[in-house]
């Protein structure tokens, strides 16, 4: 009597957009730390920011949509005791999963940005939203790796992502001719836009970044255009999708600057590596430009703030395959560093290190030993190098 043999467990190697790729491009290490071995950051300060303002932004368009369904639409801006109502609740909400502002000037800024998206954003963005958080999913081939660091039996892998809004939009519906988005997008298309189109919007809780040098590589300004890429032609395969023509990113962060983020646009501005300076002589250009640091925050425009936040990217399907073939150089670079480890190369040597942006370095619990902080940041930030203690003979 003959006997089958159970063939060997087939995993399906599972990516997501944000919390792999774009994590990994950020840095490498980090990634493996906090990813792939899931230890919790001691201070998660960009978590608590970025998921704080996806949740005001959300639960303030379920309240909006409510208003609808009732047949009394209710746009923003909404009273102060509403607002403080939705910071609250999503405060709660986060403080049971272990998520709180780790400082008190974070939260009070986390209010004002939370403020500054509902009450000048929220008008604009929430008549357009069809659906909001928005799972979609493909798979593709697994690119090779060398085979003397072949560790697994797959053939493809699965990019995951979550879409923060889906939006349908109707050149006729009366109101939108006007609106900024909408705007925005027939101006970047050339004009060129269906009667019904869908725009991918995802939301960023940092500042517009500078657009990447012709020799940067994986920059953020890339990075996100290929998450908004990829977004695109996965959404584009949904039964219920329209043609997908632009992605748009919010950079929250710009509606209500800080210091910090004041004196890089200037800097940026200086240099002419921001695609949104303001224009030459006008009241934004010469509040900017007298602006000094010991000085209080100048007032700018809500029209030039908007730019700022908006960043709109086309989508065709030749950007979209330029973006997934990019994606599956990075599985690439994954599935490699994890050969690397699982044949005996120490982590500090396995995976690829980034110290290209330090907001990203200041904040990693493997800054004390990681041999690339210690080189770039450390003595500029203030601290020592650790050394271990001496030990007498």
């Amino acid at each position: 009597m003959s006997l089958s043999v159970r063939p060997k467990v087939y995993s399906l190697p599972s990516y997501s957009l944000t919390g792999d790729l774009l994590g990994f491009l950020r840095c490498g290490l980090q990634y493996r730390y906090t990813r792939i071995g899931k230890l919790p950051a001691s201070r998660p300060v960009q978590q608590w920011f970025g998921e704080f303002i996806h949740g005001v932004l959300e639960e303030a368009f379920r309240r909006y949509h409510e208003s609808v369904r009732k047949g009394v639409p209710s746009l923003p801006p909404w009273p102060v005791s509403e607002l403080d109502d939705i910071r609250k609740l999503i405060k709660d909400r986060l403080a049971a999963r272990g998520l709180r502002a780790w400082a008190p000037d974070l939260e009070q800024l986390g209010d004002d940005r939370a403020a500054a998206a509902v009450q000048e954003l929220g008008p604009l963005l929430f008549p357009l939203i069809h659906r909001a958080e928005v799972r979609v999913t493909g798979a593709r081939l697994l690119p090779p790796i060398a085979s003397h660091l072949q560790f697994r039996e797959a053939d493809r892998y699965e990019m995951v992502g979550v879409v923060d809004v889906v939006t349908h939009v109707q050149l006729a519906t009366p109101g939108l001719a006007g609106n900024p988005i909408v705007k925005g997008v027939r101006a970047a298309l050339g004009g060129n836009v269906p009667p019904e189109f869908e725009l991918i919007i995802d939301y960023k809780g940092m500042r517009r970044p500078p657009v990447a040098k012709a020799t940067a590589k994986h920059s953020l300004w890339t990075q996100y255009e290929w998450q908004l890429q990829t977004y695109g032609g996965l959404r584009q395969k949904q039964a219920d999708a329209l043609q997908v023509v632009a992605g748009v990113l919010l950079y929250v962060n710009e509606l209500h600057p800080t210091r910090s983020d004041l004196k890089l646009l200037k800097d940026e501005i200086v240099t002419g590596t921001t695609d949104v300076a303001p224009v030459p002589g006008s009241p934004d250009d010469i509040a900017i430009r007298a602006w000094r640091s010991s000085q209080p925050l100048p007032q700018l425009t809500l029209g030039y703030r908007l730019a700022r936040a908006l960043r709109i990217v086309p989508i065709s399907a030749a950007s979209v395959q330029q973006a997934e073939l990019a994606f599956d150089a990075v599985v690439k670079d994954i599935e490699t560093c994890r050969g690397r480890e699982e044949y005996g190369t120490s982590l500090l040597n396995a995976w690829d290190r980034n110290p290209s942006e330090e907001s990203t370095c200041v904040v990693c619990d493997s800054r004390t030993y990681c041999p690339d902080y210690q080189t770039n940041y450390a003595a500029q930030q203030g601290e020592l190098t650790p050394r271990l203690p001496a030990k007498k003979i």
